[in-house]
């Protein structure tokens, strides 16, 4: 039976992260993503002390820095790529002190410092994807080595492919960063998955046989094909993916939901998943 947890990207209409989780917790909702797209908080860890039921996993753009930017892993720049590290570091230690599960985080971007607000290359000139994928792995071995010594778990998420700077989309790219890193494991992003697989023309059974082993947490939401839209999944097709992937962590990351349709779609992972 996977543990279905709820990320805080979806309350509709608030980027507070004590409102999210005073609303979540009268819920009864005690399995929480904590992700991108909230405000700074001055006292984090005082505020999730005050929840010591609540089992938290961390994703990428988290904790929100004071001055925000946009994270770019791969970037040539060293000022934007020391300071993307430097919020994946802060992540693993507030793994390490309130006992997360998992850090998850994505890949890195082809431009020299990163992309635009809406990740859109905005006039940004494409890096070979050979320096961009130098710099990126220059970074994961700093994020492996630092998860060693947090005993924290950490997992690389596929992206969907918005444009020709996204990196790590596609199966065979997967493949080679598996045989590089084998203690890194896989966010399975099931729609981020449906985009590119339609916009590379593969299979999407090829890549869930590309990272099968090695998948550590599942992202569900729904999207038309095209546009990575963060859809409620219920009544999409992507609920009957879950059934082919072995998993213990299935995370709903839509986005804009109020509590009810939040719950209507956590007690329908909660069957496909028992």
């Amino acid at each position: 039976m996977s543990e279905i947890y709820v990320s805080t990207s979806c309350l509709k209409g608030t980027g507070n992260l004590r409102k999210i989780l005073e609303v979540y917790s009268a819920h009864g909702i005690e399995k929480v993503e904590l992700t991108g797209g909230l405000e700074y908080i001055q006292n984090l860890a005082g505020l999730l002390g005050h929840y010591p039921g609540t089992n938290f996993i961390i994703h990428n753009y988290f904790p929100p820095p004071r001055e925000p930017f946009l994270m770019n892993l791969a970037a040539q720049d060293e000022k934007v790529r020391e300071k993307s590290l430097a919020v994946c570091k802060r992540a693993m230690d507030l793994c390490r002190r309130f006992g997360c599960g998992l850090y998850s985080f994505h890949p890195g971007f082809r431009v020299e410092r990163t992309l635009g607000l809406n990740f859109d290359l905005s006039g940004r000139k494409l890096v070979p994807y050979q320096a961009a994928f130098c710099k990126f792995t220059r970074s994961i071995e700093e994020i492996s080595a630092y998860a060693r010594s947090r005993g924290v778990q950490v997992a690389l998420e596929n992206l969907e492919h918005k444009n020709e700077a996204y990196m790590m989309t596609r199966p065979e790219e997967f493949v080679k960063f598996q045989e590089i890193f084998p203690e890194v494991g896989v966010l399975l992003d099931l729609g981020h998955l449906k985009i590119a697989s339609r916009r590379f023309g593969f299979e999407a059974k090829d890549f869930l046989r590309a990272v099968k082993d090695r998948v550590l947490a599942v992202h569900i939401h729904e999207n038309d094909g095209i546009r990575d839209l963060h859809l409620e999944p219920l009544g999409g097709a992507l609920m009957g993916c879950l059934e082919k992937v072995e998993c213990e962590t299935v995370a709903l990351e839509c986005r804009g939901l109020n509590m009810e349709r939040i719950i209507l779609n956590l007690r329908a992972l909660e069957q496909i998943c028992s």
